[in-house]
């Protein structure tokens, strides 16, 4: 029946999809008003035409502007030119072009879907230097509708494995009025498009996918649709700034092993040196604060680590130095040949001791660190984006 073809053409967003033609062969704004007087159009009815059909408004986005991802105030700022599409039957008339409507006064006029970002702190629209916004009425009642919208937006972020994090920010889209049943919001087919190549400082779009969502809190179910980017930190800065400096400055504590003996100042100095070094060069990074422990605290962790274990050796190996003196000089001091001998085989033992204790740490302390850093590469940095938070 002719009802039952107009609720599959009100269902069939392939036609909501179309393509919106040349502007310049279109009707001026004022052909619209003697179709919204001759049927007294209300601006304030959603023009369902069947009780169980709502009104499919076809969404399609074109980002123009991605950026600003603050790590600390957990947002972005995303800027897009929306186009929403629906029927309004009300609107069919016999003219043979489309209707341009671009003045504010007559959009007034015109009912309209009310979408809003549901995770947006602020937004506002474009109006110079005219408001951006345009419409299209075709004669079948086709309305589309093109704004211009600048968002700041929530996004919760977690830096577990920071700086090797990846971030996943959305965009949700949602009626602020009308129930699903009334205004229903579907993706178009090819629903993003970028004015450009997205080029961020310091994370970089890796993937980008559309879904629909869940709205929670709001009294009404609301259709709700989800743009969602994928992120992931490029970590070739903190290589240049972090890594390589703090294992070169944890390395330079290795050296207190090859000091002479003689040398005792410089054999405590040098951790201390390299101790303090990698406690400043950890408080360096003020971009990222927050209450548990990232990859980078991790492996700062260590590099002090293996700094304060260096700085014991040198603190044993120059005790054992300060006993050894003290044997020589009981041999001196000895009255006879058998304590002399005792304190010379103690002597030895001491100097045994120590030497070998410096070998060790010469061969032991590389070994230590390769394996750590296998584990750091492995596992802390490529492990559980919530690892450190969930209990």
């Amino acid at each position: 029946t002719n009802i039952e073809k107009l609720k599959e053409k009100l269902k069939n967003t392939t036609k909501l999809e179309g393509s919106a033609g040349n502007w310049h062969r279109d009707y001026g704004s004022s052909y619209i008003l003697p179709v919204l007087s001759s049927i007294n159009y209300d601006n304030n009815t959603v023009p369902t035409a069947f009780s169980d059909v709502p009104v499919i408004v076809v969404v399609k986005m074109n980002v123009l502007y991605l950026a600003n991802f603050d790590s600390e105030l957990m947002e972005y700022s995303i800027d897009v030119e929306m186009q929403l599409s629906w029927f309004d039957l009300r609107l069919a008339n016999n003219y043979t072009k489309p209707i341009r409507i671009r003045e504010k006064q007559i959009l007034d006029l015109i009912w309209k879907p009310d979408p809003y970002f549901v995770n947006s702190k602020y937004s506002y629209f474009h109006a110079v230097s005219f408001p951006n916004f345009r419409m299209r009425i075709y004669p079948d009642g086709l309305v589309k509708y093109t704004m211009r919208v600048t968002s700041v937006c929530n996004c919760f972020m977690l830096f577990c494995l920071y700086p090797h994090d990846r971030q996943t920010c959305d965009l949700r889209i949602s009626s602020i009025a009308y129930p699903s049943a009334f205004v229903h919001f579907v993706w178009h087919s090819d629903p993003i498009s970028f004015q450009s190549d997205i080029a961020l400082p310091e994370l970089h779009v890796q993937h980008v996918w559309t879904d629909r969502c869940n709205v929670e809190g709001k009294l009404i179910r609301s259709s709700c649709l989800r743009l969602v980017f994928e992120l992931e930190r490029d970590g070739a800065r903190f290589v240049v700034e972090k890594y390589i400096p703090s294992t070169l400055a944890m390395m330079f504590a290795w050296v207190a092993p090859y000091v002479p003996y003689n040398y005792e100042d410089v054999r405590i100095i040098t951790p201390i040196t390299v101790l303090l070094t990698l406690v400043q060069m950890g408080k360096g990074d003020k971009e990222i604060r927050t209450s548990y422990l990232t990859s980078m605290d991790v492996w700062f962790a260590a590099m002090k680590g293996f700094t304060v274990i260096s700085l014991l050796e040198s603190l044993v190996v120059l005790a054992l130095i300060k006993r050894s003196r003290a044997m020589e000089k009981n041999m001196q001091r000895a009255i006879t040949e058998l304590e002399r001998e005792n304190f010379k085989l103690e002597k030895h033992k001491l100097t045994r001791l120590y030497h070998r204790l410096d070998s060790m740490c010469r061969f032991i302390s590389p070994i230590v660190f390769v394996l750590f850093f296998v584990y750091y590469v492995l596992f802390v940095a490529q492990g559980d984006e919530r690892g450190c938070v969930v209990k």
